[in-house]
């Protein structure tokens, strides 16, 4: 974790990531599930650079994820749309 770095902008505008060290979570897998092979529940460590988004106004929005560590490095493009609840 401490040679992670990333950047999240929603439209154009900086969203501060927090960073999580290493908590103990339960996965539960499913038969053939594409990570292990295997279905059932595992205890793994969620770690990483985590954004929380605001709540999003009615319209089209862009959501761009870029990150690395180590060798690793990931980035996304999202396209978004939000319309409003109907109660």
């Amino acid at each position: 974790m401490s040679s992670a770095q990333g950047a999240v902008l929603l439209d154009g505008k900086a969203v501060e990531p927090e960073t999580y060290t290493g908590d103990s979570i339960t996965v539960e897998g499913a038969p053939g599930n594409p990570v292990t092979g295997e279905e059932g529940r595992f205890a793994v460590t969620g770690c990483g650079l985590w954004v929380q988004l605001p709540p999003l106004a009615s319209g089209k929005h862009s959501l761009k994820i870029r990150g690395r560590s180590g060798d690793f490095s990931t980035g996304v493009d999202y396209a978004l749309t939000a319309t409003a609840a109907s109660a």
